[in-house]
């Protein structure tokens, strides 16, 4: 898919003082989808991209070893 290759969700706590940037709250008030071509550009995104962002506290992940269903486009026929 578009060579995305890893998957991974993402649950993040978000500073209180940043809190009317985010929709939630909770113990993490903050959910991504990260998709990136390969385990290093992951562990990059992580430490160079949202590793510096002083509002998150900290990062949980969880791999996405298969998805068994997904929102597609339709296309006539029904098919896919």
């Amino acid at each position: 898919m578009l060579g995305i290759a890893v998957q991974t969700l993402l649950w993040m706590s978000v500073a209180p003082a940043h809190l009317d940037r985010v929709a939630t709250t909770g113990s993490t008030n903050l959910m991504a989808n990260a998709l990136c071509t390969d385990p290093a550009a992951l562990h990059r995104y992580l430490t160079q991209g949202l590793g510096l962002a002083e509002a998150i506290h900290t990062i949980e992940t969880a791999s996405v070893l298969r998805t068994v269903k997904a929102i597609g486009p339709m296309t006539i026929g029904g098919g896919r």
